[in-house]
């Protein structure tokens, strides 16, 4: 009995595997049924990266015309008779009375550098900063004569209200002499800026950010006038007289504006437009001399001709001002992080003090007596600077 159930459990043992192999093979689907897709997981979508920088730096060689600075007539020739007087007809001006252009056509070369940052992936706020450095250029006047033309300082008597002059080159009082002349001036200008920003409408390529920060430019100006001559006749005597104008204005406001960026494709337009009120804090400095030098003897007094004890030394001038600056860029992205600017700036500063413009021909002979003239007029006059930029900015 023990043989025939041994024989039966090996029977059994020997069917199972193909019962199991028929039983794993499942029927063939109807041709008309479509079998369902496998599910794949899907990865995280994939990242703009420009979209992500949070850090942008930009930086611009800049070509801009400056607004030249005024003077008053400073140098004068005429008949010996009229003595460079002005108001004579036969008077005419040889320097001053107009705007004076710089050497280089008042065009100014500059970089200017901007700097900004996110504080966040979505730029939701964020801040920037720029600024930007121009060349100092310059003028420079040069009149010589040997005595035959008349040159002259021209002036108004304060006493009087008279035309006056003082004789250059020609006849002067002490005598006939030779001599030259030299104008000079000079101009220098540079700026800063810093602002928070945030968005107020974005769509797709379409941006509109606000802009509020603070707002500094500094301009310094200069006018140096000197005139030399000698003697005819008589003792040779070296006669010299100069007038010396400086002007340095700083302003400091805040400020408010937009920015505006249109983008379709690689291409796009930006334009920045802000007003800054503040105040114009401002330094003017007179100081000249008069030299009489024989072989013997040299003398010199610490006032020239259109700088008095009335005027000489630094003076300080505050007030109300404002500064407004446009900027249009056109765009051009060369890559994901690297964008091209080519663009127009226009800045605009109200009411600062120009060197030219403090120099009052109007003169005392009698001082310390009498009317306190020259003195600084502290006259203002509206400044732009104004031109075109390419540049690039980097991304990351």
């Amino acid at each position: 009995m023990n043989r025939t159930l041994l024989a039966a459990l090996l029977a059994a043992l020997t069917a199972a595997p193909a019962c199991l192999a028929q039983s794993s093979q499942a029927p063939a689907p109807p041709d008309d049924i479509v079998p369902p897709l496998t599910p794949v997981e899907e990865g995280p979508a994939p990242v703009d990266c420009a979209d992500a920088d949070r850090f942008d730096f930009r930086v611009d060689y800049i070509l801009w015309w400056l607004r030249e600075g005024r003077i008053p007539a400073l140098l004068t020739t005429s008949s010996p008779a009229s003595a460079g007087l002005l108001g004579r007809p036969d008077t005419r001006v040889f320097y001053g009375d107009d705007r004076i252009q710089t050497r280089h056509d008042d065009r100014f070369n500059g970089v200017r550098f901007d700097l900004g940052w996110w504080f966040d992936d979505a730029h939701t706020l964020g801040v920037e900063g720029g600024a930007f450095f121009l060349e100092r250029d310059s003028t420079h006047f040069e009149a010589v004569s040997d005595g035959s033309t008349v040159l002259a300082r021209p002036y108004f008597n304060a006493l009087t209200g008279a035309p006056e002059s003082e004789i250059i080159a020609g006849d002067a009082a002490t005598g006939p002499r030779n001599g030259g002349f030299v104008g000079y001036s000079r101009i220098e200008l540079y700026g800063e800026e810093i602002n928070l920003k945030t968005p107020l409408l974005t769509d797709g390529g379409d941006r509109l950010e606000l802009l509020a920060g603070a707002h500094f430019l500094q301009m310094r100006d200069r006018v140096d006038l000197t005139a030399t001559g000698w003697s005819l006749t008589g003792t040779p005597t070296l006669f010299g007289l100069t007038d010396h104008f400086r002007a340095d204005d700083r302003f400091y406001g805040g400020q408010i504006g937009l920015r505006g960026e249109v983008e379709r494709g690689r291409w796009g337009l930006q334009l920045t437009a802000e007003i800054a009120p503040g105040v114009t804090d401002a330094t003017v400095q007179a100081f000249g001399d008069r030299t009489v030098q024989t072989a013997a003897l040299k003398t010199v007094t610490p006032y020239g001709l259109a700088v008095q004890p009335s005027n000489t030394g630094g003076f300080g001038y505050d007030a109300f001002d404002f500064v407004s600056q446009v900027r249009l860029d056109a765009t051009c992205r060369l890559t994901q992080r690297i964008k091209l600017f080519v663009g127009y700036t226009f800045l605009y500063w109200n009411a600062p003090l120009r060197a030219g413009d403090q120099i009052d021909l109007s003169v005392n002979p009698s001082l310390p007596t009498g009317p306190a003239r020259p003195a600084i007029p502290f006259h203002t006059d509206n400044f732009w600077a104004q031109g075109g930029d390419v540049g690039l900015q980097f991304s990351w």
